[in-house]
């Protein structure tokens, strides 16, 4: 699940989220919960949650411009204004961005450009001790060049609108009681265009509609209880094929209990859905994590279940040639658990982890061709898969000002019947991480290695990215940030007949006031 702000946003009608749209300007830091999260969230969070958290203003009214340039006929200039206190924040930011690109087909020549218009309001108030009201508004059009079936399409684009409003309000009935209402809207538009084909023209609405009651209770240090219950509309409209709205119900709870002078954390829950289509699913979660300070040694451990309910192109589609989606699909579902162990062996300077992790599926929903070389696609409940593997982290504070962080992991993944790797999960992958800060100079250099990978029937080769980065800061009010990506100039491809971009040098200037 990929939420901003804690509003979920994937298509209701791919299931997917489009990452591209997003500036990083705003964004905060990105939270990233692994393994079955459904008992909280609900549907989609069956492999884990991706919560991009969004900057808030404070401090007196400033300024901040921002322009960068680079390859490609890259541009992008930004204007954030921002300030809070006590009683009242505010941060609005508007941005443009725009690049010639490269060629999407891994074969074609023709660039595919791509441009993004966006602006952004976050604001918060605290009338009163015990009540806080946020208000989020997101809105930006983009457009994208498209390419098709592996070689260039000259003329296919598409055009985006793209809408977000969320409300929470917080307030604290007791010490001991808070109550949470979130209400959020997300609207997508999007315009596909192709002048020489009859089949690339489609006008695609999708929104989703949620409220969320949440209500904690504190009863005292050991222990926290939350219940609450959520309603969810989604709609999707793919004119000339669909016009569906679908709901879904839900109640859940959690308890988390914190033991042995907080050195013992154990958290279970329980969540209920009632989906208008499938039905009604339950799904729990439970863990602990128990920190032996003797040792500097922290252990963990999780088992929970997830689900997925089809996405409404999944199961009302009507497409080219035949395709259709499938009313009679059943959720997809999961079980997973892991263990894992984190140990300080030098104090605040030499840091490891290891995981080990196990997650299986069933009722995978999967296109099948039928009968084969027909070009007609239905969904189907066609398979069980496994993933499991191990993830070893490392952070080494080599100096003050020279940090070494490191990530491994190791994938073992398998379709239970037809034996083959699942697409695009690479056996192996590696990051390495340098980081220096002195004085005003801060300088980033990563190394990525990436493992064979398939992607249905094509092989993907390993590959290796060096990315280098560096802000200088001028002075106060001034920083020149300049980057490198994609060092070695490597040939590669994350996904099969797509192409990625080479060598690539940016740079820019950013003024505060």
């Amino acid at each position: 699940m990929v939420m901003i702000d804690g509003v979920r946003v994937k298509s209701t009608t791919t299931g997917s989220f489009d990452f591209s749209g997003i500036s990083v300007d705003d964004i905060e830091r990105i939270e990233i919960v692994k393994g079955p999260q459904s008992t909280i969230y609900g549907s989609e969070a069956m492999a884990g949650v991706i919560n991009i958290i969004t900057k808030r203003g404070k401090g007196k009214p400033k300024l901040q411009t921002s322009f960068e340039a680079g390859s490609y006929g890259t541009y992008k200039p930004s204007a954030t204004l921002s300030g809070g206190d006590n009683k009242f924040d505010y941060r609005i930011t508007g941005s443009y961005f725009y690049t010639d690109g490269i060629s999407a087909a891994r074969k074609g020549s023709e660039r595919d450009g791509y441009k993004n218009a966006s602006v952004s309001g976050k604001f918060g108030f605290r009338p009163v001790d015990r009540f806080e009201l946020e208000i989020i508004g997101r809105y930006y059009y983009d457009r994208s060049e498209l390419d098709a079936f592996g070689r260039d399409d000259l003329n296919y684009v598409q055009h985006g609108h793209h809408y977000l409003f969320s409300g929470r309000g917080t307030l604290y009935l007791t010490d001991t009681w808070e109550q949470i209402l979130s209400v959020s809207r997300i609207e997508d538009s999007l315009k596909y265009r192709d002048p020489d084909t009859s089949y690339h023209n489609d006008d695609i609405i999708t929104g989703i509609n949620t409220i969320d009651w949440q209500h904690n209770f504190y009863f005292n240090e050991v222990y926290t209880l939350t219940i609450g219950a959520d309603y969810r509309e989604e709609e999707g409209e793919n004119v000339g094929m669909f016009d569906k709205v679908v709901d879904n119900k839900a109640v859940y709870f959690n308890n988390k209990l914190r033991l042995l002078n907080d050195n013992l954390i154990i958290n279970a829950g329980l969540r209920h859905d009632d989906h208008e289509t499938f039905g009604s699913e339950t799904t729990y979660r439970v863990g602990a994590v128990y920190n032996v300070i003797a040792a500097s040694l922290k252990l963990r451990t999780s088992y929970g279940t997830g689900f997925r309910a089809p996405t409404l192109n999944e199961l009302y589609y009507k497409g080219p040639w035949g395709s259709s989606g499938n009313p009679n699909l059943e959720p997809e579902k999961s079980h997973s658990w892991e263990i894992g162990i984190e140990k300080e062996l030098v104090k605040n300077n030499v840091s490891v982890s290891i995981t080990y992790f196990d997650q299986r599926y069933r009722n995978l929903i999967e296109w099948i061709e039928s009968p084969p070389g027909s070009w007609q696609y239905t969904p189907q409940n066609v398979s069980k898969a496994e993933v499991k593997g191990i993830e070893v982290n490392t952070s080494v504070r080599v100096l003050e000002s020279l940090t070494v962080n490191s990530t491994y992991t190791y994938l073992d993944t398998e379709d239970k019947d037809t034996g083959e790797r699942l697409s695009r999960r690479p056996i192996d992958k590696f990051n390495l991480t340098t980081e220096y800060m002195q004085g005003p100079l801060t300088m980033l250099l990563s190394y990525t290695y990436v493992g064979k990978a398939k992607d249905r029937s094509k092989h993907l080769g390993s590959y290796s990215l060096l990315n280098l980065s560096s802000r200088y800061k001028l002075a106060d009010q001034c920083e020149l940030f300049a980057r490198i990506d994609n060092l070695l100039d490597e040939d590669y491809e994350t996904a099969g007949g797509y192409n990625s971009p080479g060598f690539s040098v940016f740079g820019g200037i950013k003024f505060e006031m």
